[in-house]
């Protein structure tokens, strides 16, 4: 059954400047075509090189041409999905849309509009969608109140609707750690984040900046206050912040029955900027699978696995990727959940499109987010020229997961490897090539 893949990425009050072309977030209109196959239509914020297209048909066996690209240049919202423009292409295309499936990034309220439109259905979860369910799922508040019914393990924290009660909380979970994290109710990539510290003030995992915590916490919290509320706000979680030892994620995917089906896990990688004067860390990219130890592997499942499941009878279906650290004390906390695709969902959907289900079993993989942005062409015959390309026969080397033709945001790969030293042999030599 064709596809019509939304690229309807991020939510609209974290993206800024909607209409931008330019904008970071629409990246993933490169990296999320590689879900693309034969016939299927493509919804992007920005239209996807031909260039580019030709490399995902050689790469993944299918014929580009048959492979449709609609864009208007800006970012995927409701708004766009329902004009009457972009409804009657889409008629044209699907002839119908009976025999088509809808894979969207998130399941927003327009997305379900337009599968009623378009007569693809009837589906479980139109209604959760169409009533802003996913709302539900993607609030850092929520997540929380969900958790803690769940019984899943949670760092200490609050909930908070007010500066008085955000004073109240940064009081209260200061002690535990010396560190408190406030988070943004809704946000991504951390970029909602502050950490709060009586230590030493440096960049740490999943905040944008670490302020010092002195005398006058009334005055700091103000200033927190203004700096993560606004009218799109719904309050702001307060949490004892620990230091980890692995960030890490697991991502399910509910289906129809509203049963969870584990697809797969990854570990966040992150280094310190070059520049001293950065406020966070930089964001180098996820290796797949987790690598935990067994019996911390099998309370992250069962863990997650009771949340995902008590999302699925809430009425959600979709992907869902949960988000957990483990503490230098060796503990384990959840801390995020998110109702979209996962970051490491196009690795694995090309492992296993490439190598085949249970790849994990004696591959590794691991994407690179930090390149230096090349130009396609380039790019691949740096591969070809030291043997770092892909290999079918092998089931190693590099692919291109994004390249920027106006060279403004960084180049992304995704390295594949026997072993996770013999991925970093192989990312190591292509940033060597990259200089």
């Amino acid at each position: 059954m064709p596809k019509i893949i939304i690229l309807n990425v991020g939510t609209e009050h974290a993206l800024g400047d909607r209409d931008s072309s330019t904008h970071p977030i629409t990246r993933s209109g490169w990296r999320h075509a590689w879900f693309a196959g034969q016939g299927d239509i493509l919804i992007s914020p920005v239209a996807v090189d031909e260039d580019f297209l030709r490399y995902l048909g050689e790469t993944m066996g299918y014929d580009p041409a048959t492979v449709t690209v609609l864009s208007k240049e800006r970012i995927v919202t409701d708004d766009l999905l329902l004009s009457d423009e972009f409804r009657q292409e889409l008629r044209e295309l699907t002839g119908g849309g009976a025999s088509w499936e809808l894979l969207p990034c998130f399941w927003t309220p327009g997305v379900a509009e337009l599968a009623g439109l378009l007569g693809i259905g009837p589906r479980a979860g139109l209604g959760f969608a169409a009533q802003r369910g996913s709302d539900l799922l993607n609030r850092k508040t929520h997540f929380r109140q969900l958790a803690a019914g769940a019984g899943v393990p949670l760092p200490d924290g609050s909930v908070v609707r007010t500066p008085g009660e955000l004073a109240q909380a940064i009081e209260r979970h200061l002690p535990r750690t010396g560190t408190v994290i406030v988070k943004q109710d809704d946000g991504a990539g951390g970029l909602g984040n502050l950490t709060l510290t009586r230590g030493e003030v440096t960049p740490l995992p999943g905040s944008r900046e670490t302020l010092k915590v002195g005398a006058d916490i009334p005055a700091l919290t103000a200033d927190v206050w203004d700096a993560l509320t606004d009218q799109l706000s719904h309050g702001l979680v307060v949490e004892s912040y620990h230091a980890s030892t692995r960030q890490f994620y697991l991502e399910y995917a509910i289906g129809e029955d509203g049963v969870p089906a584990f697809l797969d896990s990854g570990e966040i990688r992150v280094r310190p900027d070059s520049d001293p004067r950065s406020t966070e860390l930089v964001w180098v990219g996820l290796d797949l699978p987790a690598e935990l130890p067994p019996a911390l592997s099998a309370e992250a499942l069962s863990h997650s696995l009771r949340l995902a499941t008590l999302i699925g009878q809430l009425g959600y279906r979709g992907h869902i990727n949960i988000d957990a650290i483990t503490t230098d004390a060796g503990g384990l906390v959840f801390n995020e959940i998110n109702a979209r695709w996962g970051g490491g969902l196009v690795a694995h959907s090309i492992c296993e499109r490439l190598i085949g289900k249970g790849y994990a079993d004696h591959r590794v993989a691991a994407t690179l987010r930090d390149l230096p942005p090349v130009p396609l062409d380039a790019v691949r015959r740096i591969l070809d020229g030291h043997g770092l390309g892909f290999s079918r026969a092998t089931g190693e080397g590099v692919l291109v997961l994004a390249c920027d033709p106006l060279l403004i945001n960084n180049m992304e790969c995704l390295v594949v490897g026997a072993t996770r030293d013999r991925v970093r042999e192989i990312e190591e030599r292509l940033r060597e090539t990259l200089v």
